[in-house]
């Protein structure tokens, strides 16, 4: 008699602490992650702006940079295009200078982080100012989406 006691005894409180587990699971579900109080305001840190370099060769190497996000990007092509001019088309062949220029727009489409509305935007500020280059502003913008498509693919 006292072992058949004993026994259910012992099942009666394995079902009762089985019991609890489930209703404590079900009742605690919704409050394991803290909620945010209210009452505290939500302080947004803003992003410092970068600042760039105006030499040429500095903003072309800061157009590659993966680290730059593409607000950055953005930035950078809006300082590009106020303060680099391609000028007015003499000859068919380009000289150095327009190469080492139209580098940065190659740079610029080749950056991973870059959006399409950045590079677009580029495009068509430089076709803006210098119309006589527009078939030379597409062709390194097609360059430099190229060695983003083989980065893209390694």
């Amino acid at each position: 008699m006292n072992y058949i006691f004993m026994v259910i005894f012992c099942v009666a409180l394995a079902l009762f602490l089985f019991l609890s587990l489930i209703a404590y699971l079900i009742t605690s579900s919704g409050k394991k992650i803290p909620k945010k109080d209210k009452d505290t305001p939500v302080v947004k840190q803003k992003k410092a702006k970068r600042v760039f370099d105006t030499n040429l060769d500095n903003m072309i190497a800061a157009a590659a940079d993966p680290n730059l996000s593409d607000s950055d990007l953005q930035e950078l092509a809006k300082l590009y295009v106020a303060t680099h001019k391609l000028g007015s088309k003499t000859s068919k062949e380009l000289d150095d200078a327009t190469k080492k220029k139209l580098e940065f727009v190659a740079s610029l489409a080749s950056n991973m982080n870059a959006s399409p509305q950045t590079v677009s935007f580029l495009n068509k500020e430089l076709k803006k100012i210098s119309a006589s280059y527009k078939k030379e502003i597409d062709a390194y913008e097609q360059m430099g989406l190229a060695k983003r498509k083989i980065k893209e693919e390694q």
